[in-house]
């Protein structure tokens, strides 16, 4: 059976009451999930594959499971592609169930951002100036 684990150590995330954020720190992109994505990452990071997070998820919120399914698959598929999570062969020993929404079902939501990249990049040990600050060292070939 085909499961979900964080892309440890690049990938730190967290998980609040209607977000999650998770920063990939090898790509310096940060991402927020809202709606269904965050049960979703809740359920696959908890060792669900697709089909257990979709029926869970489905059966909580009374949304019809092949919607769920569709919306899991392609959220997969985003979070790999983002680096944020990696595919592993597990056991098909049951995952432990979790508390689920049981209001309505609203497809997951991602956002994806890099504006902060060049602070997230910044290796806090060795490229400090004088005063002790991170300091980010000019592109090569840059002339500065």
């Amino acid at each position: 059976m085909i499961t979900y684990e964080i892309a440890q150590p690049d990938v730190s995330a967290e998980v609040f009451d209607e977000e999650v954020l998770a920063i990939n720190l090898k790509s310096g992109h940060y991402h927020s999930f809202r709606d269904a994505g965050v049960p979703l990452w809740s359920l696959l990071t908890s060792g669900h594959s697709i089909e257990s997070a979709a029926a869970a998820l489905a059966l909580a919120t009374s949304a019809p499971q092949e919607t769920v399914r569709a919306d899991a698959s392609a959220f997969v598929e985003t979070l790999l592609s983002h680096g944020l999570l990696i595919a592993v062969e597990s056991a098909d020993a049951p995952p432990p169930p979790l508390p689920l929404p049981s209001g309505p079902y609203l497809s997951p939501s991602l956002e994806h951002y890099s504006d902060m990249q060049h602070l997230l990049l910044l290796d806090p040990v060795h490229e400090v100036d004088v005063t002790g600050w991170p300091h980010q060292s000019p592109p090569p070939g840059s002339g500065s």
